[in-house]
């Protein structure tokens, strides 16, 4: 992508690496016996099960009890992939009895200049909401967690891909935060993916299901200083522009009221919180989606 310049021959360079390797060798399932003493706190980066190019990582709370599956909370990054925030999650994680996983959605993993391609939730052959609910699976086999509802968190581009994945998957969930999302996707049965929902059977083979959807408790959360748009502007003929909404000046501020205002209009319940003070900033707004999460009905009587 003309962002990375001359870098994406180094991605190219890579890929053939890749292709070059040895197969890896099987010996069936990890267990957690294999990670100790790395099995409870951060555990290591573990490649995916179903496409080792894509890895996983948790936080396991010290009260983790082995007779009762755990809440699991899924904190999916930015585009930066600098923060996936485990560690700002972790008090949360042990005062809750709540798992926490990381996804890591590589630079240059599904194509050699893919940046962007988990936001759109498919990309260079990639499904990355059944790439996750994979992970999800591997992780329930190794620890004890309740792996069939969740909570979803996502900031910025993670932001864009936790939405989307409402649509897709709203029976999996118990609660959702969005945070800052640089472009959003309406509940909007008129407009064509990724504007709207139009075509979500064609693309997914999965119907838009409101009445799952609002069903899902949602909150959208937003720092009062993140007004620039240099990053997320669209022009008339992208995808994903929207006038007034995904357009060449609307902030994630007014973006993210937008998405708030349609959802709550098709009969879901919705918080939006502006956090004064807080630019662009992911672990700013940490404090404010535990508060939530911890007056939702996501978590288990302790």
């Amino acid at each position: 992508m003309r962002e990375f310049g001359a870098r994406s021959e180094t991605f190219r360079a890579t890929a053939r690496l890749a292709r070059d390797l040895p197969p890896r060798r099987l010996d069936g399932p990890m267990k957690r016996a294999d990670l100790f003493p790395y099995d409870t706190g951060f555990t290591p980066w573990m490649a995916s099960r179903l496409d080792p190019r894509f890895a996983l990582s948790l936080y396991v709370p010290q009260s983790l009890r082995q007779d009762d599956p755990a809440p699991l909370l899924v904190l999916i990054h930015g585009t930066s992939r600098r923060d996936n925030f485990r560690d700002g999650f972790r008090d949360f994680a042990e005062r809750t009895g709540t798992v926490l996983l990381a996804p890591l959605f590589p630079v240059g993993a599904a194509a050699a200049d893919d940046v962007h391609g988990y936001k759109w939730i498919d990309g260079d052959g990639v499904r990355f909401d059944l790439l996750l609910l994979d992970m999800i699976g591997q992780a329930a086999a190794i620890w004890p967690l309740a792996a069939d509802r969740f909570a979803l968190f996502g900031y910025s581009g993670g932001g864009q891909f936790a939405h989307r994945f409402l649509y897709l998957h709203p029976h999996r969930l118990t609660a959702l935060s969005v945070g800052a999302p640089g472009n959003v996707t309406l509940p909007d049965p008129a407009r064509p993916w990724p504007a709207g929902v139009s075509g979500l059977e064609e693309r997914f083979g999965i119907g838009f299901d409101n009445d799952a959807i609002r069903a899902v408790p949602l909150h959208m959360v937003v720092g009062g200083a993140d007004t620039e748009t240099w990053e997320i502007a669209k022009e008339p003929g992208d995808p994903v522009y929207i006038r007034g909404v995904n357009d060449e000046s609307t902030s994630r501020i007014e973006r993210l009221k937008r998405l708030e205002f349609e959802m709550a209009r098709r009969g879901s319940s919705t918080q939006f919180e502006l956090v004064e003070g807080v630019a662009h900033d992911g672990p700013a707004v940490v404090p404010a989606v535990t508060l939530w999460l911890e007056r939702s009905a996501f978590t288990r009587d302790l």
